[in-house]
């Protein structure tokens, strides 16, 4: 019990000596600040009461009164001061904005009309009709408003009548109903116009619509259907392919006179794949493309192991070379800049689609693919490899 008051009594002295050395450490006179020796939650509490105090201070410097109507305004308002006045501006992100955002949402899109909807339409024409006194031309101002500017703003007046539907889809709609024939199904008279037409104008639909006296969508979507219906599916035949060699042959031959421009996009030879399957007939342009260059030229030319004209190089060598067999050819020796590993590869390549005459004579072979790659058009393809790129 001794040693224990005695303990508690040293460390009473040691606490109180420890308070009085800090108490002379403070007291000096280089300090002239006071040391809070408060708990730090005091010094906590005492920090934002001095905030507050300042925030306050300064309010009153800047005049502002609680009362002043011009202080209550949104927090998000964007305040600019003009000779002692305060205008607020409303922010970016208007609750009216988001209301219109949330209507859009509602609308009804992507889904057909239904023929109760287009009884609506036409009715809501005609009235728009009667009550601006458009008279007989009425109808043709309407679907052509952009011509007439006396009813701008026509549509959205005509879209009311279907309010959960968006304007563009009740005018699209308009069109369709107004502008298509009472004879829904083409005869086969309208599609050789047809066919007529779109090489005489090309692809302007609305000039090609207006002879037959349809809608430009059905007139397009039609003779899509018509050329798709004249093309093959699946295997290509040697007809084809030698068609398409000629094509891409003679497409070369014509750009030699151009200059190589680079333009966005372009593939390897910026060959015209649009022209090449008009003339063709028989494949659609991405067909034509993807033969080209997946199956008909070497995958050996984007490894830098072969270039696109050292297939007509090689068709010349063995054509200059009248072997009987295959046996025959000195691959090593066949071209100066290639090995002849390198070589015989791309012959496999190439007789992989020449179809049944693959498993005839080598001699026959080579005269099927010198047909392709043309000897005479060594020096047309090698000078347009070689021109230089316009930027």
């Amino acid at each position: 019990m001794e040693r224990y008051v005695s303990k508690r009594r040293n460390d009473g002295n040691k606490s109180r000596k420890l308070k009085k050395s800090l108490e002379k450490m403070y007291d000096t006179e280089d300090r002239h600040e006071d040391v809070d020796l408060s708990s730090p939650i005091e010094i906590e509490e005492k920090k934002n009461t001095d905030r507050g105090n300042i925030k306050k201070t300064k309010s009153v410097k800047l005049g502002r009164n609680s009362e002043d109507p011009t202080h209550t305004h949104e927090k998000n308002g964007k305040r600019v001061r003009f000779s002692g006045q305060v205008q607020i501006f409303p922010s970016l992100n208007h609750p009216s904005d988001e209301k219109h955002e949330i209507e859009e949402e509602n609308l009804l899109q992507g889904k057909r009309f239904s023929k109760l909807e287009d009884e609506i339409v036409k009715e809501a024409v005609h009235k728009y009709i009667e009550l601006h006194n458009l008279g007989e031309q009425g109808l043709k101002k309407v679907l052509n408003a952009r011509s007439y500017p006396e009813i701008k703003g026509c549509w959205k007046e005509i879209g009311r009548s279907i309010p959960y539907r968006p304007t563009i889809a009740v005018y699209s709609r308009a069109q369709i109903l107004f502008r298509r024939s009472e004879s829904r199904k083409w005869t086969e008279e309208e599609c050789e116009i047809l066919l007529k037409l779109q090489k005489e104008h090309g692809n302007n639909w609305k000039r090609i619509a207006d002879e037959l006296g349809k809608h430009r969508r059905h007139v397009k979507d039609t003779w899509r259907r018509l050329k798709q219906s004249n093309q093959n599916k699946g295997q290509w035949t040697q007809e084809e392919y030698q068609n398409l060699f000629d094509l891409v042959n003679t497409d070369l031959r014509l750009k030699l006179s151009e200059e190589k421009k680079s333009k966005h996009g372009m593939l390897r030879d910026n060959i015209a794949w649009n022209a090449i399957s008009e003339n063709l007939s028989t494949r659609n342009p991405t067909n034509c493309c993807l033969k080209w260059y997946n199956q008909l030229t070497s995958s050996m030319v984007d490894k830098g192991e072969w270039a696109d004209v050292d297939d007509y190089r090689l068709i010349d060598a063995l054509f200059e070379l009248d072997a009987s067999c295959i046996e025959d050819v000195d691959w090593d020796n066949l071209l100066d800049h290639r090995h002849g590993e390198i070589c015989r590869k791309r012959w496999n390549q190439m007789i992989l689609h020449i179809g049944q005459l693959g498993n005839k004579s080598f001699v026959d072979q080579v005269e099927v693919l010198a047909k392709r790659y043309r000897p005479d058009l060594v020096e047309v393809r090698e000078a347009w490899d070689n021109k230089p790129i316009v930027p």
